[in-house]
C-alpha cells in the first residue's frame, strides 16, 4: 500500500525539523534498523531500491518502520525511517512514497510474528540461484547446516494480495528464513543482529553450494544422523549460535569508523 504522497525520497530535502521526534526506546530501534541496512550495504546484500528491512516500534507494537522507496541502503540514516500502522498506511500523510512489498511485510510479518523485531528481504543472487533449483539449500557446509534447520520455503507470487499474505504468514510459521522459490529470501530476528547474521550467513552457504556444484565433481555429503545432531549441537551452543550477537559489537564499531552518520 502506497501513501497518499508517491513523490520519491529526496535526500536534499531531509532538514532538523523532521529528524527524531521520538521516544528514546523508539531512536534506539531507528539506530539499529539503520546499523542493519548499513552493514547489509557493506557487504554486498543490495538490491538498488529494492528489497526491504523493516523493524518493529517498540512503544507502539502494531507500528513499524522501514525505509522510503529509492533510498539506497548505503544512505540511510536513523531519521529517514518512516512509521506504518497496522493498517499499512504512514502516520506522516506527507511521506514520501513507500514500496508495497515493503509495507505489506511489515504486516505479515510483525501481526504474525509478536517476538519478531526486524526482519530482511533481499534478493542476493546466490539465494536466488538456490532457492531456482529442487531441493534448495543442500547440508554441504557448516552455515548450511545450522540454518536448514530454521528455513522453510514459499512459492513466488507477484500479485501480493491479502490471501496471499495469509498463506504467507501460515507457511512462514514458526521459522526464522524462509526463501521465496526463484525470487528471494527473508530473515527473521528479535534482534537487528539475529536478522542480519542469518541474511549474511545464508549468502554465504547459497554461495559455496553454488561453488560446489559448479565444479561437476561427486559431492561429499554428510551424514543425515550427523547434520541433525550438528543441529542440536549448534542451537545450544553459545559460540554457533547463530544470533549475531558475538558480531553485531563489531559490525557497529565498523559503521562507526567509517559511516557515523548512520546514527543521525
Amino acid at each position: 500500500m502506497r501513501s497518499a504522497n508517491t513523490s520519491f525520497f529526496d535526500p536534499q530535502q531531509a532538514t532538523a525539523s523532521n529528524r527524531l521526534t521520538c521516544s528514546d526506546a523508539e531512536l534506539d530501534t531507528r539506530v539499529e534498523l539503520s546499523s542493519l541496512y548499513r552493514a547489509a550495504a557493506h557487504y554486498g546484500m543490495t538490491d538498488l531500491a529494492n528489497g526491504a528491512i523493516g523493524a518493529r516500534v517498540p512503544d507502539a507494537h502494531d507500528h513499524f518502520l522501514t525505509h522510503p522507496y529509492g533510498m539506497f541502503w548505503e544512505e540511510i540514516c536513523a531519521s529517514d525511517f518512516i512509521t506504518v500502522d497496522g493498517n499499512g498506511q504512514p502516520t506522516d500523510p506527507n511521506a514520501p512514497w513507500l514500496n508495497d512489498g515493503a509495507v505489506n511485510l511489515c504486516r505479515w510479518i510483525f501481526q504474525a510474528r509478536p517476538e519478531v523485531n526486524f526482519f530482511v528481504h533481499g534478493h542476493d543472487s546466490e539465494v536466488m540461484a538456490v532457492g531456482s533449483v529442487e531441493g534448495g539449500l543442500l547440508p554441504l557446509n557448516q552455515p548450511a547446516i545450522y540454518l536448514g534447520n530454521l528455513l522453510t520455503y514459499i512459492e513466488y507470487e507477484f500479485d501480493e494480495d491479502e490471501d496471499f499474505g495469509t498463506h504467507f504468514a501460515q507457511t512462514l510459521s514458526d521459522k526464522q528464513i524462509m526463501i521465496s522459490h526463484n525470487h528471494g529470501y527473508y530473515c527473521l530476528g528479535e534482534t537487528a543482529a539475529a536478522a542480519f547474521i542469518r541474511a549474511f550467513f545464508l549468502k554465504q552457504a547459497c554461495d559455496v553450494q553454488v561453488k560446489t556444484l559448479s565444479m561437476g565433481r561427486p559431492l561429499h555429503e554428510i551424514d543425515p544422523q550427523k547434520v541433525a545432531r550438528y543441529q542440536d549441537q549448534m542451537a545450544a551452543s553459545p559460540h554457533y549460535h547463530y544470533d549475531g550477537k558475538t558480531e553485531w559489537p563489531g559490525l557497529l564499531r565498523m559503521l562507526d569508523r567509517t559511516q557515523p552518520l548512520y546514527r543521525t
